[in-house]
């Protein structure tokens, strides 16, 4: 449970303060995305930072209980198996994930997801 908590601490301001920025800086980010996926490099450098940040996570809270704390460890997956697919088919990610990207109503609507989990993560850290 300490892991989760400490876990929860670094991941739920993150999303929070990243949620926020994004939406206060919208069309600034959406460039931003613009000029991200013109770069296979960039690409390839999220994937690696995903796929290496999700298996720390892993490696330290694998816990599959019907609890709060599965919400870290599915966060770490999702970060696997992104991580996994933008390396191992680096221009799928280009195809699928770039022009949505620039769509504001779906950048809002996942905004709108990291902030709630975020806060969610972050109350569960520091006072759940």
């Amino acid at each position: 449970m300490e892991n989760s908590r400490v876990l929860a601490k670094v991941i739920g301001p993150l999303l929070i303060i990243l949620a926020v920025g994004v939406f206060l800086n919208l069309e600034t980010y959406q460039h931003l995305f613009a000029e991200f996926c013109k770069s296979a490099a960039l690409c390839y450098l999220g994937g690696f930072v995903a796929l290496l940040l999700g298996l720390i996570i892993l490696q330290f809270h694998n816990v599959w209980e019907p609890r709060w704390p599965v919400v870290i460890t599915i966060l770490g997956w999702i970060m696997v198996v992104k991580g996994v697919v933008i390396i191992v088919f680096p221009g799928l990610i280009l195809y699928l994930w770039c022009p949505p990207a620039g769509s504001a109503a779906l950048l809002i609507f996942s905004l709108g997801i990291s902030l709630v989990v975020g806060v969610f993560v972050t109350i569960k850290g520091y006072w759940g």
